[in-house]
C-alpha cells in the first residue's frame, strides 16, 4: 500500500485537495469483504427475466439518445477529425461467424511518415450494449498527434443480441487481421497497442488474456498473435464478481455514478444467460481477477480512473497487484469527475481532457521507444474551484503532503 501511495504524488500546480483526493482513491481499494462490502445487499437484477426483445427496445433507445449527443459533441468547439477510411473484418472466432462483420474506422495521420508507424487498436465504450467507434474520434486525434500512429477503432457487434463473449471475440479478430495486414495500412505488425474506454477497456484487457492463450476456450487463431506492447484503459470494469450496489457503496459521490436502470440493463443484456455474480470469474468477463501467472506477463500499462466512480476501487485493487508483482504501469485518478467524464455531456471537452489524453499518449510514447519527454508518475488532475467533499471514515488516509 505505501509503494502505492508514492505514485499518487501530484505536480505542484495542484492543490492540496487534490493531492488528498488522489489518496483517498488509493485507500478506496479496500480488498473484497471490507465493511463496504459487508454493508452491501446480495442484489438480483430484476431485468435478467426480461425477454430480449424488451432488453433490446430499450438498449436502442438509449443507443439514438447517445448517437445523438456524440454527433453534436464531435463538431462542437475545435470539429474531431474524421476517420481516413473504413473497412470490414471477418469474424472468425465467434459462434456469429461471416465475412465482413466488424466494421472497423481507420485514421491515418495526415503528415509523411519515415517507415512503418504504430498500430492503435481502440475500443470504445457503451456498457457493451452501445457506441460506436468515432465516439472516440477526439482520443483518435489526440493519439496520431502525439505519436505518429495509425488508430484503429473497431465497432464490435453489441449486446443484447451479440453477448458476451462475442464483443471480445470481434476484437481479437480486428487486432490479429490488423496486424496481419500491417504492411496494407503502413503500419509495424511488432508496434501493437491497444486502448479503450469504460467497456472497451475491459475488452481491451480482455483480449489481451484470449491472445495469451486461446486454447482454454477452445478459439483457433487465424494468424499469429502480435505483441502487445501497452495497454491505455480509461475507466475499464475490472471484476464483475462483485454487486453493482457493493461497488456504488466504495463511492464518495454514490449519486453521481450511472444509475441502476441503466446498469441493470448492461449486466442484463451483456450477461446472457444470466451468471451469478460469484461465477463471473472467467477472465474474458473479469479480466481484473486473472491469475498472478498470467498478470505477471503483461505489458506496461497506463490507468485513468475517476474519482467518483463506482469502478474506482476495483482499478486501484488491480493497480495494487500490479504494483506487487513489480509490473510497468502509471495510473492516474481524475479529481472530481465521475465515470466517462470525457464524453458528452458536457459539448466541449474539459481542459482536464486534454490533459488526461497528453499523459495516455505521453505513457505510451515511452512504450514505443519515442524520444520524449514523459512522466511515469500518476497525478490526479485538477477540477478548479471544486467544493471540498467529506468523504467516509473507511476511506481516509493522510496525503502525500502530509508525510
Amino acid at each position: 500500500m505505501e509503494e502505492l501511495r508514492r505514485t499518487a504524488i501530484v505536480s505542484s500546480a495542484v492543490d492540496a485537495a487534490a493531492r488528498a483526493a488522489a489518496s483517498k482513491a488509493i485507500t478506496a481499494a479496500a480488498a473484497p469483504g471490507s465493511a463496504a462490502s459487508a454493508e452491501a445487499p446480495d442484489y438480483v437484477n430484476p431485468l435478467d427475466t426480461s425477454s430480449r426483445w424488451y432488453l433490446n427496445a430499450r438498449a436502442s433507445a438509449v443507443r439514438y439518445a447517445a448517437s445523438f449527443g456524440y454527433s453534436i459533441a464531435n463538431r462542437s468547439g475545435t470539429p474531431a477529425p474524421s476517420p481516413s477510411r473504413e473497412i470490414w473484418l471477418d469474424s472468425t472466432l465467434s459462434g456469429c461467424k461471416g465475412r465482413q462483420k466488424i466494421k472497423v474506422e481507420v485514421w491515418v495521420p495526415p503528415a509523411t511518415s519515415v517507415g512503418p508507424r504504430a498500430a492503435i487498436v481502440n475500443l470504445h465504450g457503451g456498457g457493451w450494449i452501445l457506441g460506436q467507434g468515432t465516439d472516440d474520434a477526439r482520443w483518435a486525434g489526440a493519439v496520431m498527434d502525439a505519436l505518429d500512429a495509425v488508430v484503429f477503432t473497431v465497432n464490435y457487434r453489441l449486446a443484447p443480441r451479440y453477448p458476451f463473449p462475442v464483443p471480445i471475440e470481434d476484437c481479437v479478430d480486428a487486432i490479429l487481421q490488423v496486424a496481419a495486414r500491417a504492411a496494407e495500412f503502413g503500419v509495424d505488425g511488432g508496434r501493437v497497442l491497444l486502448s479503450g474506454f469504460s467497456a472497451g477497456a475491459t475488452i481491451a484487457l480482455a483480449s489481451w488474456v484470449v491472445l495469451q492463450n486461446p486454447s482454454r476456450w477452445n478459439y483457433k487463431l487465424p494468424e499469429t498473435p502480435p505483441k502487445v506492447v501497452g495497454l491505455a484503459l480509461f475507466y475499464p470494469t475490472l471484476d464483475m464478481t462483485i454487486a453493482r450496489p457493493e461497488k456504488r457503496q466504495t463511492c464518495t459521490r454514490p449519486e453521481l455514478t450511472l444509475s441502476p436502470g441503466l446498469t441493470d440493463l448492461i449486466d442484463a443484456s451483456y450477461c446472457y444467460p444470466p451468471v451469478p455474480r460469484g461465477q463471473r470469474t472467467d477472465p474474458r468477463l473479469s479480466p481484473g481477477l486473472m491469475p498472478d501467472e498470467l498478470l505477471k506477463e503483461l505489458p506496461p500499462m497506463h490507468l485513468c480512473l475517476c474519482e467518483y466512480d463506482m469502478l474506482l476501487a476495483e482499478g486501484v485493487r488491480f493497480a495494487k497487484r500490479l504494483q506487487f508483482h513489480g509490473k510497468p504501469f502509471s495510473m492516474r485518478v481524475v479529481d472530481g469527475e465521475a465515470h466517462a467524464w470525457d464524453k458528452p455531456p458536457p459539448m466541449a471537452p474539459k481542459e482536464s481532457v486534454n490533459v488526461e489524453y497528453g499523459e495516455a499518449t505521453q505513457a505510451m510514447a515511452g512504450w514505443l521507444g519515442r524520444d520524449r519527454e514523459t512522466d511515469t508518475e500518476s497525478m490526479s488532475s485538477k477540477k478548479p474551484k471544486r467544493p471540498r467533499v467529506r468523504h467516509p471514515k473507511h476511506l481516509l488516509f493522510r496525503s502525500m503532503s502530509e508525510r
